[in-house]
């Protein structure tokens, strides 16, 4: 009787840790969509609290008795995460990283209270989510610096394929297309943003977390990971060319409203798309054996 009531107290502490933790993303997730108006973004620490709670069972089992000086100092990162934005809002313009710094510091204190210091390796993937959801804002200036060169071979690809779906156009230069259309022409430039650098950051945080959480061989994880990341690849192309196509039958203002939403439905779609194969491969793997053994008994 003893030990049932002790088990149902330490759930409890743990069911708190989760409502407190679940707390300040609301405002969080609001912050960054408002004010950065990124919407594949702030999935990225939802995703990092979701790691957390499918791990609810495993650090139920680091769940802290007693260790007052531990608990003072997990307070104290609580609360202080509240003033981190006052403390380094006067020296830094760039306020992108603010919202995500102070809940990484929240959760980081509630850790401290709620469990033990080992309960840290569980919750490590959650970390390395929500902190790189605050750097790629970072990450895609210098890859996007990087890869400007190579924005040309995209406007040719691009200006090549238009014209096999009998789309008009023409590259006056190496970073603009020009479409031909019954309102006359007009260009289109192409940045290092457009070939999906962003949305290739984020996968690539995604693809890293899942492949560390899943128990599958590490051919296994690297033939999927090069195949999602062929696939956002793919998916950008498609974006580009939905944007292009609207901007073409349909004139510029409503292409431009395409291109507000098209890139997020369809990154979104993929994602979903290959977590859902990724976990079901087994399934469809044997399902594909069975339809060869039948092919090479019908041969």
């Amino acid at each position: 009787m003893e030990k049932q009531r002790l088990g149902d107290v330490l759930r409890e502490r743990v069911n708190v840790f989760y409502i407190l933790a679940f707390l300040p993303l609301l405002p969080l997730e609001y912050y960054r969509y408002t004010f950065f108006g990124d919407a594949v973004g702030v999935l990225i620490p939802l995703y990092g609290f979701l790691i957390l709670l499918l791990k609810k069972d495993k650090l139920s089992e680091y769940i802290m008795k007693t260790n007052t000086l531990q608990k003072v100092l997990g307070i104290i990162m609580v609360f202080g995460s509240f003033f981190i934005y006052y403390a380094i809002a006067p020296f830094i313009s760039w306020a992108g990283i603010y919202g995500v710094a102070n809940y990484v510091v929240y959760l980081f204190g509630l850790l401290l209270i709620f469990f033990r210091i080992s309960a840290f390796k569980q919750a490590f993937t959650a970390f390395f989510l929500i902190v790189a959801s605050a750097l790629t804002g970072l990450a895609f200036r210098w890859i996007e610096f990087q890869t400007s060169p190579t924005v040309p071979y995209y406007v040719y690809l691009f200006s090549f394929v238009l014209r096999v779906f009998g789309i008009r156009n023409t590259t006056p230069n190496p970073t603009t297309i020009l479409l031909y259309t019954s309102r006359g022409g007009f260009p289109i430039a192409f940045g290092a943003g457009c070939i999906g650098v962003y949305s290739l950051i984020i996968f690539s945080i995604i693809i890293v977390v899942t492949m560390v959480e899943t128990s599958a061989s590490k051919r296994t994880k690297l033939l999927w990971s090069v195949a999602g990341l062929i696939g956002v690849f793919v998916v950008n192309i498609i974006r580009l060319l939905i944007v292009i196509a609207a901007m073409y039958f349909y004139g510029y203002s409503f292409g431009q409203s395409v291109h507000q939403v098209i890139g997020y439905v369809l990154f979104l779609s993929w994602l979903g798309l290959f977590l859902l194969l990724f976990a079901t491969r087994q399934t469809i793997l044997g399902k594909i054996q069975v339809v060869q053994r039948k092919i090479l008994a019908w041969l």
